[in-house]
């Protein structure tokens, strides 16, 4: 499985096709639904791949399955109600939480008492997941550049001085 890292976060690519799985469903998201088959070609995704990250957001109930002729999977509610968060859970769980838990498998870090490095790890996992919570896949439809410009306005980025 292929992952990106950003400090205390790795998205695999299960969760990149998910979310290209999904956005594919969002874009004809009126009466339409697609078979396994369909979004696996449409999206470029091992068709036993797309399945398995599929049935597990039909059981968070993120996508619905339709039976018959017709049938196939299509979104369980509208766009603008399904967040990028929500879509993380469903596939990864909470893969960038309890930092420190997850600090030293062998031994505990010594400074399980009193940490003032705690409260960074938690505010940045809590503003992470507020920020995940509020990218809706209706938010995602449109052209890369639209989309990047709407989330630097809802999510401005901090310059960092370079020295």
């Amino acid at each position: 499985m292929v992952s990106f890292s950003i400090p205390m976060m790795q998205v695999s690519t299960k969760t990149e096709y998910g979310l290209r799985c999904l956005l594919l469903l969002a874009r004809h998201e009126v009466g339409r639904s697609f078979s396994i088959t369909q979004i696996a070609q449409l999206e470029r995704v091992p068709r036993h791949y797309a399945q398995q990250i599929l049935l597990k957001l039909r059981r968070a109930g993120i996508v619905k399955s339709i039976r018959g002729t017709e049938g196939g999977f299509a979104l369980a509610q509208s766009s603008s109600k399904i967040s990028v968060g929500s879509v993380v859970r469903a596939l990864e769980g909470v893969p960038f939480d309890d930092t420190c838990g997850r600090f030293n498998k062998k031994s505990s870090c010594g400074h399980m008492g009193d940490c003032s490095i705690r409260p960074v790890w938690q505010t940045v996992a809590r503003r992470l997941w507020e920020t995940l919570d509020g990218i809706t896949l209706h938010s995602l439809v449109n052209s890369e550049d639209h989309v990047g410009r709407t989330l630097e306005r809802m999510l401005p980025i901090l310059e960092i001085p370079r020295g």
